[in-house]
């Protein structure tokens, strides 16, 4: 694992990192650090700097994830939360991502799991990942599910 996943792995295990926390832990500089930081988010990663030092944005993460998904016709494996709190894993077919009711983010996608339309709550997405697979285009019928669950 080289020194820019490190920190990321990091951040994800640690919460709010400061950048001297961050060097302490990779045994490099403040400097390096920061520069590192800079780096990765060129590179799309999703780290934000506030009161308390680093973290990642998981929400900007998953969006980051369906954009991907979307843009290149690929299945999405989620881990998605229930709102009693049940994490099930789906691999879904992105078709939109819309903003919504009550300032919260959806995804509209085929549910693989369910074999239907589903939407999903971007906040309990736990995880989002970009597979290799390409899937089809959506049949008339399945359009017509689309087009149903982002009209309700």
């Amino acid at each position: 694992m080289n020194r820019r996943d490190a920190l990321v792995e990091e951040l994800r295990a640690g919460g709010r990192l400061s950048a001297r926390e961050l060097a302490s832990r990779l045994g490099v500089s403040r400097r390096t650090v920061i520069r590192d930081v800079a780096l990765l988010r060129e590179e799309g990663v999703p780290i934000r700097l506030d009161s308390g030092g680093y973290v990642i944005s998981e929400l900007e993460s998953v969006k980051r994830s369906i954009d991907q998904a979307l843009l290149g016709r690929r299945i999405l494996r989620i881990e998605y939360g229930d709102g009693r709190g049940t994490v099930t894993s789906r691999d879904v077919e992105p078709s939109i991502c819309l903003g919504g009711r009550g300032g919260h983010w959806y995804l509209v996608a085929w549910c693989r799991l369910r074999d239907d339309v589903r939407v999903f709550r971007l906040d309990r997405i736990v995880s989002a990942v970009v597979t290799r697979e390409r899937y089809p285009e959506p049949t008339p019928d399945r359009l017509a599910g689309l087009a149903d669950a982002v009209a309700g």
